[in-house]
């Protein structure tokens, strides 16, 4: 992961605006599209001067890596918050769990989830491996998670990888569908309906191999 310049040594302070410029530069790149706004009318929307804006990042380029970046650190945050709540918890209840905290993170995060996808075929390789390896380890600790669950004898399926990248494709649909999902169900309905889809099968795939 390459650098962003900055003129700071506050480490801290530095963090702090690069959150808020990756905050408004998202909506406002995603009313008006990369290409159609400056640095200018950015450091006109953040309340700063160009300059200013400049202390911060290096080019205009910056500000997409750092939303990038703060999209990996958003699947840091919800590997954390994993690893917090599912201390010596059953399987089927880590699942749950991990579910439900994986949803609250992309419902927090959806817009920014949307514009990540939206810009995804402007990237290049390399910034594109970043957002590929942040969702590829989700979709490890899902898999993780059901085959200690399959270790234990709690599910069962002929693959955990498959299984796992389907709690993540559900939850991105969540965000990318969230116009047509949300005239149905709350963030806690549709939870707590896809937890129950999981787990049934797995169950289930449990069930057909003891009859087989």
């Amino acid at each position: 992961m390459r650098k962003v310049r900055t003129y700071s040594h506050d480490t801290e302070l530095v963090k702090q605006r690069r959150n808020h410029i990756v905050k408004v530069a998202t909506e406002l790149i995603a009313r008006r599209g990369y290409n159609n706004i400056s640095t200018r009318e950015l450091a006109v929307a953040l309340g700063m001067s160009t300059g200013g804006l400049y202390h911060y990042i290096g080019s205009k380029q910056d500000i997409l890596y750092l939303i990038i970046n703060f999209a990996s650190d958003l699947t840091g945050q919800a590997l954390g918050r994993f690893d917090e709540r599912m201390q010596n918890e059953r399987p089927s209840l880590q699942l749950t769990r991990s579910i439900e905290v994986y949803l609250e993170i992309v419902d927090t995060y959806r817009d920014f989830h949307n514009f990540v996808n939206h810009i995804m075929l402007s990237l290049t390789v390399s910034e594109r491996r970043i957002i590929y390896e942040a969702e590829s380890r989700v979709v490890e600790y899902f898999e993780k998670l059901i085959q200690h669950g399959i270790e234990l004898g709690e599910f069962s399926t002929d693959d955990a990888r498959l299984s796992a990248h389907n709690i993540v494709a559900m939850a991105n649909a969540w965000a990318n569908r969230g116009w047509y999902l949300k005239k149905y169900y709350t963030l806690e309905s549709y939870t707590g309906e896809q937890v129950k889809l999981v787990l049934t099968q797995l169950e289930k795939s449990k069930t057909a191999e003891i009859i087989n």
